[in-house]
């Protein structure tokens, strides 16, 4: 009872909607709000009058009032009901057939939407063949699927070629005629990627083309088990990848002293640095030095390939301290002069917590322990001893406390990040390159990212 108080005033708003506007200018009004929209959240319609909605289905508005929205599915046309306008995303669209059978059609790509619709379809099918113990099958379409998803996914970018975008599509269809043929369902007659209609051509030309589709569903399937052995890697546009690194805090205060620490990605197979240096200078009591910079802690390690992700790279913290000559030096007081001394280092294996973090949508937290150098004339190779676990060139902790840090995976061009992380920039966040020039330059992108510079010395 109270949800349908509740939502009297929106179903009274709409009812008023529809016993007095009469207008023409009214009800060209209404027009505009026929609009296509893609749900984003589900809505179990637990309401009077709820529609059930579920994520990725597309709906079309006939009413709106006051946050909510009055209208229909498009898979169940004949059902109306009203949903919060906040589970929903707009979607540019066209109206045709204006009247009793008008249809609003989405003004993107026909391959994405067959793309989105066809998940859909598949996602029901899957769950079945768990439930019938075809676990091969199972396991090959749940990787046909997630590689649908993030081919789609690289179509809706917008920084694609126009090469690049024809060979997603011929990618995007093999894995969809792939998925068909496995799951038994009818092969899509398809010209130049997209579906056509099967009233309008020839029963020859839809034979050639059902023909092949087949043969390059076979041809597919017969050079390996999976799809990945033929094209997996060769269908994937190159997309970077960005770490985005905070630190949380300096736990570890037995020094008494300021410190600088400096954090880099090291690749330890190869035996070099791969990125920028980024720099953190904290107080004796383990807080910024500057206040005014406490939320801006933080870098973002930029330009990472795929095969960046896949090296034996580590996240390395190199503490330097500014003080004494010596760090247990018992003289009292403050020094006279300011040495700056190497001081640790912690290190922090990317392939231990990658997973963890590419999962996430969020930041993670790490502890990392620092160790003190027995030698510092070691010190230049500190990070690879502990790497190595050279335990008598370095000093363990005597606790679990150290470096607190949290990781963030990102992926995209970097307008595409800034646009959806606006909390992560607006935090003053430290842009660190990495080391080199990036796999991949862009179209469009200027010869600066692939300029050459020398410097003659005489």
């Amino acid at each position: 009872m109270e949800g349908v108080l509740a939502w009297s005033p929106v179903l009274a708003g709409m009812a008023y909607l529809r016993r007095h506007v009469k207008s023409r200018a009214s009800a060209s009004l209404l027009s505009v709000w026929r609009a296509g929209l893609s749900l984003i959240c589900n809505f179990r319609g637990s309401v009077s009058q709820g529609l059930t909605l579920e994520i990725g289905e597309t709906v079309q508005i006939l009413e709106k009032c006051e946050g909510w929205y009055r209208g229909f599915s498009t898979r169940r046309p004949t059902v109306k009901g009203i949903f919060p306008a906040s589970y929903v995303h707009l979607k540019k669209a066209i109206v045709t057939n204006r009247g009793q059978y008008e249809t609003v059609v989405p003004l993107e790509d026909p391959i994405v939407t067959e793309v989105t619709s066809t998940l859909q379809e598949w996602a029901v099918l899957w769950k079945q063949l768990y439930v019938k113990h075809k676990v091969d099958l199972f396991y090959k379409l749940r990787h046909v699927m997630n590689e649908l998803i993030d081919l789609r996914r690289q179509m809706l970018s917008g920084h694609l070629t126009q090469d690049q975008i024809r060979d997603v599509k011929r990618h995007v269809t093999i894995r969809l005629d792939w998925g068909n043929e496995h799951l038994g369902l009818d092969l899509v007659p398809r010209k130049e990627f997209e579906m056509v209609d099967a009233d309008q051509i020839s029963v020859s030309d839809l034979y050639k083309m059902h023909l092949s589709s087949r043969h390059t569903v076979q041809q597919s399937t017969s050079q390996g088990d999976s799809i990945r052995q033929r094209h997996g890697d060769a269908c994937r546009i190159p997309v970077p990848h960005h770490l985005f690194i905070s630190l949380k805090s300096f736990t570890y205060n037995t020094i008494g002293e300021d410190t600088d620490i400096f954090f880099s990605l090291y690749d330890m197979r190869e035996g070099k640095q791969i990125s920028e240096k980024f720099m953190v200078r904290l107080n004796k009591n383990g807080g910024p030095k500057n206040p005014e910079k406490v939320d801006r802690l933080c870098a973002l390690f930029t330009d990472l390939s795929n095969k960046d992700m896949k090296r034996e790279l580590y996240v390395v913290s190199h503490v330097m301290r500014t003080g004494r000559m010596l760090l247990n030096d018992s003289k009292k007081g403050p020094p006279h002069v300011q040495y700056r001394r190497p001081y640790g280092c912690a290190v922090l294996a990317m392939s231990d917590v990658l997973q963890t973090i590419s999962e996430l949508k969020e930041e993670k937290d790490f502890v990392l322990k620092v160790y003190t150098c027995n030698n510092e004339n070691e010190w230049y190779m500190i990070h690879e001893n502990i790497i190595r676990k050279s335990s008598t060139k370095y000093t363990a902790p005597s606790t679990n406390y150290g470096l607190i840090i949290s990781l963030q995976l990102l992926r995209g061009e970097m307008e595409q990040i800034r646009r959806e992380n606006p909390l992560i920039f607006n935090r003053g966040v430290a842009i660190t390159r990495k080391l080199g020039f990036p796999d991949v330059i862009m179209p469009g992108k200027g010869c600066g990212a692939g300029a050459l510079g020398l410097t003659g010395v005489h």
